[in-house]
């Protein structure tokens, strides 16, 4: 598996404005070995902070979860739901070593989360494996193209905005910790986090990958150049990426997001989100 390309930019934040630091995107791959992630954190919503020396919880997070990535990658021999039933309990771990304060005693609002496809070639195949709403594209040299992930997640996440937009910044808040604090429980909203019960959730899938298959791999925020922009679609989406690049689609995605006055209608709960992707050849 060869990088061809890659992207990550930051954002608007929850209350307004550009940020300023990396955003709380982060990606981690390895081509030897076949596999990569894109990892994104969920925006702090909480009262108080998990991580105490951090530009934010979510970006922490993401670090964390792409270091126990690195430290100890799937075995070629097991398949991904094995590796992620021992992945999870470590990610736990990790978290625990680091918070200012014990996550018992902490509210679920502010509880770290984050949505991630990692992806991994197999004996000729490619190996999804996502809770959330990022994606990952292939499309095989005949033309056949399959989606990784739930591609309707982020319509469902547009819906939710478009309800929730025109009431004031407190009440957005109010109601966004009410949504966090429900992440990661019985018939709620499952992403990665501290609760290793996640695991039976993730969307396990796979596709024939032949040399000469492409995969773009990406969070919702640059899947908005599908949904809900309609500038592309799935296919021609990874074909502008091959044909052009990841720079131009970007500059693309921002030229979309420059009014927050647009939110509400276009159903986006920050003017731009953070961005990432990453474009492979097999």
């Amino acid at each position: 598996m060869r990088l061809i390309d890659s992207i990550c930019a930051p954002g608007s934040r929850l209350e307004g404005g550009l940020k300023t630091g990396t955003g709380d995107d982060r990606y981690v791959f390895d081509e030897a070995a076949g596999w990569a992630c894109v990892i994104d954190g969920a925006t702090d919503v909480g009262p108080v902070r998990i991580f105490a020396a951090a530009g934010s919880d979510a970006a922490r997070f993401a670090e964390l979860l792409a270091a126990e990535m690195v430290r100890a990658p799937a075995d070629p021999r097991e398949i991904p739901q094995a590796w992620f039933a021992r992945l999870l309990p470590r990610l736990r771990t990790a978290v625990e070593r680091e918070a200012r304060i014990r996550l018992s005693e902490a509210p679920r609002s502010s509880y770290p989360t984050a949505a991630a496809t990692w992806i991994r070639i197999r004996r000729g195949r490619l190996e999804a494996a996502s809770l959330g709403d990022s994606v990952a594209i292939l499309k095989t040299p005949d033309g056949a193209v399959s989606v990784f992930g739930e591609p309707g997640k982020p319509a469902e996440e547009q819906e939710r905005a478009r309800r929730i937009m025109d009431r004031t910044p407190e009440e957005r808040l109010k109601w966004l910790q009410e949504v966090r604090t429900r992440h990661n429980t019985p018939g709620a909203y499952w992403v990665f986090g501290v609760e290793p019960a996640a695991g039976a959730h993730i969307v396990y899938q796979d596709a024939a990958a032949p040399p000469g298959s492409r995969v773009l791999v990406m969070t919702d925020g640059f899947y908005r150049l599908v949904s809900p922009y309609g500038r592309y679609g799935d296919e021609s989406l990874v074909d502008a990426a091959v044909l052009n690049g990841l720079a131009p689609l970007m500059r693309e995605l921002r030229s979309m997001e420059t009014s927050a006055s647009e939110d509400a209608a276009i159903g986006r709960f920050k003017t731009s989100d953070d961005a990432t992707a990453l474009l492979f050849e097999i």
